[in-house]
């Protein structure tokens, strides 16, 4: 997608439409590794600040990078205060992933805090990236803002598996993403979701998704879970990250050093 085509794209009508978009867990502060990923023709990255040491600073610079290549950009952001939250949009981000959601009073908090009123409580100013510095300032961009955040929880703890039915029925809420690593240590259960322990509790997460019109998120890391996540309609995949695949590429150059010396 071109940076002038995402300008007027809205990520979670995109999603809603059916269409798979897949993306990738961005953790290093590289800005060549977010125009490459743009440059691959990925659909979105999710910039980590959960499990990073990621500076908001940083993730502005790498929101820009992605625009030039018409990434959407989601920041996983690695708590839910409202000044948090609110940084992350500011900044120009299509949206925020929050992690460690326990109920559904803490979703209802998060789309509180990601809307502007009338729909929420986000503070207003246009003094920032996101309303153009005040060249898009004003109620529309209020409007527009609304319209276009994507707002994506996890579900990934115990608790948040029980309400899963109360959570996919607040409004304001696009996508509820499946944590297979911690669910499962929630749960106590294998992380294999294609025939482990998770299998069950991932399906119940799907239906109800799929009964309240909420889109489901899913992390993948091979073709089986890929394949797994297309034939059950998930339309936000989140293939690795840029960490793992430069480790996978630095493994398999290693392998292949070894294979040749020992058939010297």
């Amino acid at each position: 997608m071109s940076s002038a085509a995402r300008e007027t794209a809205v990520l979670k009508r995109e999603l809603s439409a059916g269409k798979p978009h897949v993306g990738i867990f961005s953790k290093a502060p590289s800005l060549e590794l977010v125009e490459m990923i743009g440059l691959s023709g990925f659909d979105f990255i999710v910039i980590d600040m959960e499990h990073t040491t990621l500076t908001f600073h940083q993730v502005e610079q790498m929101v820009r990078a992605a625009d030039l290549h018409g990434l959407h950009t989601i920041v996983r952001v690695p708590d839910a205060q409202a000044s948090t939250i609110l940084r992350a949009l500011d900044l120009g981000a299509t949206g925020i992933q929050v992690p460690q959601i326990h109920d559904a009073k803490d979703v209802t908090s998060v789309v509180q805090k990601a809307m502007y009123p009338p729909q929420g409580t986000r503070g207003v100013t246009y003094a920032h990236r996101a309303a153009k510095y005040g060249f898009a300032g004003g109620a529309q961009y209020m409007q527009k803002a609304n319209e276009r955040t994507t707002i994506a929880v996890h579900i990934e703890t115990e608790s948040a598996f029980r309400q899963v039915e109360d959570i996919c029925k607040i409004d304001g809420l696009d996508v509820v993403f499946i944590g297979p690593l911690d669910l499962s240590i929630a749960l106590q259960v294998s992380p294999d979701y294609l025939e482990g322990g998770l299998t069950g509790p991932v399906q119940t997460i799907l239906d109800t998704c799929r009964r309240y019109g909420k889109q489901a998120g899913i992390a993948v890391n091979n073709e089986k879970e890929y394949r797994f996540a297309l034939e059950q309609g998930i339309p936000y995949i989140v293939w690795g990250s840029d960490l793992a695949i430069f480790k996978q590429a630095l493994t398999g150059i290693k392998q292949l050093q070894a294979q040749i010396e020992s058939e010297k």
